[in-house]
């Protein structure tokens, strides 16, 4: 019987992180993004309203503990692999603050009498997104890679 060593135990939980930032970051991209584009503007905006403050309230602190865990997984290990999801996740962070924050405090701000005007606001924030599905992925199929080869 193989016991569990830090090694191990660092780069599984490195993983399992990584993959629940890629099936987040799907989701919206395959469900969410999809569903707000038949609504009208309003309950695009509403919808934004509803989900983005508790998206945010989740991914932020998850993506900084997965960053530090990612590290420490990548320092123990010395698999060269892990490089893939550390700066492919570690990315997600400055690529948010970078080039989607300005889009989200513009509709955060804004009020659903003015929601029209924001529409292909709304849909530029989804195009970002996309973005950042993209960059979980790579760094998913970096940490899958790292812990099969």
């Amino acid at each position: 019987v193989k016991s569990i060593t830090t090694a191990m135990l660092l780069e599984a939980t490195s993983l399992f992180g990584t993959g629940v930032v890629a099936g987040f970051t799907f989701y919206i991209t395959a469900i969410e993004l999809p569903a707000r584009k038949e609504m009208p503007a309003e309950y695009q905006l509403t919808n934004y309203h509803l989900i983005f403050p508790r998206a945010a309230a989740f991914m932020k602190p998850f993506g900084v503990a997965l960053t530090a865990l990612t590290a420490a997984s990548l320092y123990v290990t010395k698999k060269q692999l892990l490089w893939i999801p550390l700066v492919a996740v570690g990315s997600l962070g400055p690529f948010t603050a970078i080039l989607i924050q300005p889009t989200n405090k513009l509709l955060m701000s804004t009020k659903k009498d003015d929601a029209e005007k924001v529409k292909d606001d709304i849909q530029k924030w989804g195009r970002l997104h996309n973005v950042r599905t993209y960059m979980a992925l790579v760094g998913l199929a970096g940490a899958v890679a790292s812990a099969i080869l």
